[in-house]
């Protein structure tokens, strides 16, 4: 049975849709793993509901953090990790039941570095037309290769898993990237893919681990995608360009 760290952090997401990617994380089976919620405001309600949902093979653990950045929180987890194999999601997920061991098991497999797994999406609206478009998909974080395994360039950081021991240095992100202060920028899982490949090492998809990624009404306007684009052209800009 594999042994992984889950965390997670959120900016200012309510407590209803933070309870759904709990639960299904405390309904994670055939893994031992820490699961760290990180939560960038004070809220002892999330605290008491996070710690009660401890068990024999899922221990859950509640901190609060400075309201820097995803990125910073990411690099947070990687220090109070327990486990090399360290596993992200975002706060507004619902994992499959074999998520965590599936994705472990891969990033246990030789040489891999990352590791990210299917994202598909639960609209609690009516999508627009132009959400069949794969470049609006990904704005959503949305990543479907189908269910099988195979080498890739990137994964998308709604889903996805490192290997700190592997590594080494490069196990950390850049905090000039990604989502901070409400801003929807990004770039940093891309960013850590890039350098994990240059250090030789493999960056994975497995369509065995699946989640869905909850995409609610306020995104689901074309003002929400035109402004996604416009940070993640940054993010491309920051890391020199088009993307391979």
């Amino acid at each position: 049975m594999p042994n992984a760290t889950i965390t997670f952090t959120r900016y200012n997401e309510p407590n209803w849709l933070v309870w759904e990617t709990l639960n299904s994380l405390a309904g994670q089976r055939g893994a031992v793993c820490q699961i760290l919620f990180l939560d960038q405001q004070d809220d002892p309600e999330a605290r008491d509901y996070t710690n009660s949902l401890s068990s024999e093979t899922l221990r859950f653990q509640y901190e609060t953090i400075p309201a820097k950045s995803l990125s910073y929180a990411r690099n947070y987890a990687i220090k109070q990790a327990k486990y090399d194999t360290i596993l992200y999601v975002d706060c507004d997920v619902i994992a499959e039941p074999d998520w965590a061991s599936n994705l472990a098991e891969t990033l246990a497999q030789s040489g891999v570095g990352v590791a990210g797994g299917r994202i598909v999406p639960k609209w609690h609206a009516r999508p627009l037309l132009i959400s069949r478009a794969r470049f609006v998909l990904d704005q959503y974080s949305m990543l479907d290769l189908g269910r099988e395994q195979r080498d890739v360039a990137r994964i998308v950081g709604a889903n996805f898993g490192l290997r700190r021991d592997r590594l080494g240095a490069q196990a950390r992100f850049d905090e000039t990237l990604g989502r901070r202060g409400g801003l929807l920028f990004g770039g940093e899982d891309t960013e850590l893919c890039n350098r994990a490949l240059n250090a030789g090492l493999t960056v994975k998809y497995d369509g065995r681990a699946t989640l869905q990624h909850q995409v609610l009404p306020d995104r689901i306007q074309y003002r929400w995608i035109f402004k996604r684009l416009y940070y993640a052209g940054i993010g491309r800009a920051m890391q020199g360009g088009l993307p391979a």
